[in-house]
């Protein structure tokens, strides 16, 4: 029996007849593009195929993992968000409150001792950081930056803009409102962030007043609600339940047509016990 000579030899020639076969086949279908019309080698045409493939597979690989960086990010996103839920008093140990004259109401009337309160009557998101509204841990008063330096909160609820209605434009009052969650947020990184929608007044004030009316609270309220992001900031209304369902502050609740009698404010205390946020690790740390 013969030995076979020069099988390298065999395979070399099969595989170039191969290669030039295949780059034919791949340039008559035109699954490459060449920058000169003169008809080349297979071999050429077979390289510029691999190229092409190869680029293209790093290209799906690249989309392929974006999107799965999308989807994750996403689910991430879906995850964070933390919806309310009913809470008991001890969540307001501590809470601080700030706000105007609504907000000092709700320190006398509300029953919330537990919670701490930077309220004073007259109070806008223009003098938030000027007026001495905090009781500092020596006893004397300072501003709400001193005092938000001087003690971390769990939850911090804001509500002011009823004293802003005809000092400058719906715009600047926004901008001055934005400003003022962010510094609150860069001095209170842990604290969840209640900005409360502006209390209606009635129907009747809304109806005589050119600035103090409540389409001019409704629109500065969807400006406020932009702030949510479900995660560090939350919007709450409690005008769902002062609302004469006309978008009003329902007469009954009130002995001004702006403020609340003080036997209400037991249903905005309602309110925000039925709308705490509790992050997921401590509702775990309370299961285990």
């Amino acid at each position: 029996m013969k030995n076979k000579k020069h099988p390298l030899l065999l395979i070399l020639f099969c595989s170039i007849v191969a290669v030039e076969g295949f780059g034919q086949y791949v340039h008559h279908e035109n699954l490459v593009d060449m920058t000169s019309n003169t008809v080349q080698p297979g071999v050429v045409y077979s390289c510029l195929y691999l190229r092409d493939f190869a680029k293209g597979a790093a290209n799906q690989e690249r989309e392929l993992q974006a999107f799965v960086n999308i989807k994750k990010q996403k689910q991430r996103k879906k995850e964070a968000e933390l919806e309310f839920q009913q809470v008991d008093m001890s969540y307001f140990d501590d809470a601080l409150f700030i706000g105007d004259s609504r907000t000092v109401g709700m320190s006398e009337y509300a029953g919330i001792d537990n919670a701490s309160y930077a309220a004073e009557v007259g109070l806008s998101v223009y003098t938030l950081f000027e007026k001495p509204i905090v009781k500092l841990q020596n006893g004397s008063m300072g501003t709400l930056e001193q005092g938000l330096r001087e003690k971390q909160y769990g939850k911090i609820y804001l509500m002011v803009g009823i004293n802003e209605l005809g000092t400058g434009t719906r715009e600047r009052f926004f901008a001055a409102y934005q400003e003022a969650v962010q510094k609150i947020q860069a001095l209170q990184p842990d604290a969840i962030i209640f900005v409360q929608g502006i209390l209606y007044v009635t129907q009747e004030r809304s109806d005589s007043d050119e600035y103090i009316n409540n389409p001019n609270i409704m629109l500065r309220n969807l400006d406020i609600a932009k702030l949510e992001d479900k995660k560090h900031i939350f919007y709450i209304d409690v005008n769902t339940v002062y609302s004469d369902g006309k978008g009003n502050l329902a007469p009954e609740n009130t002995f001004d047509n702006v403020h609340l009698k003080a036997a209400c404010y037991e249903e905005w205390k309602k309110f925000l016990l039925a709308h705490g946020i509790v992050p997921k690790d401590e509702v775990q740390l309370e299961k285990e």
